[in-house]
């Protein structure tokens, strides 16, 4: 990974660390409100691939009925070349990861997985994009991922389901 001073401005500001952790935040914290349980560290990484990319975010359904292997099925077109922005996005999603964890939003469990920090709950619950525009949808669609992976069954199902493997 290049660092700050050699990053591009356009991808320094998407793939900001404070701004990717807030959506991971999210996505954790939407987990937690269906399973009761914090997200299993495989998932991270699916989350930034699935908001970040504008095609396949816009194509998520609009409810958590929708379930996710007959939505992969009606939409084929977003597992194109979805393992390969899985990959390039590792690094980033580790970087959030990690400044998530260093301010706090983001803990870990006893079980070993990830879990949305209550203590900063307020503090995040405060940041707020104006209605429609691009951060404030991926804000919304992280929380909404997390709901939806926690109904979606074991981690190996969705990454089989993805076509991915970890």
């Amino acid at each position: 990974m290049l660092s700050w001073q050699e990053r591009p401005v356009e991808y320094a500001n998407l793939f900001n660390p404070a701004f990717c952790s807030i959506l991971l935040y999210n996505a954790i914290k939407g987990y937690q409100k269906e399973k009761k349980q914090g997200m299993p560290y495989p998932l991270i990484f699916l989350v930034l691939p699935l908001v970040l990319h504008q095609s396949t975010r816009n194509l998520l359904p609009r409810t958590t009925r929708t379930k996710l292997h007959i939505w992969l099925q009606n939409k084929p077109e977003v597992r194109v070349k979805f393992s390969d922005r899985t990959s390039n996005l590792v690094p980033h999603t580790k970087e959030a990861l990690a400044f998530g964890m260093q301010t706090g939003i983001i803990g870990f469990g006893d079980d070993g997985k990830f879990t949305s920090s209550k203590s900063q709950l307020k503090n995040i619950s405060a940041v707020s994009w104006s209605e429609g525009t691009e951060p404030a949808i991926c804000f919304k669609k992280a929380e909404f991922i997390g709901r939806w992976f926690a109904q979606a069954g074991e981690v190996s199902t969705i990454y089989i389901m993805w076509g991915i493997c970890p």
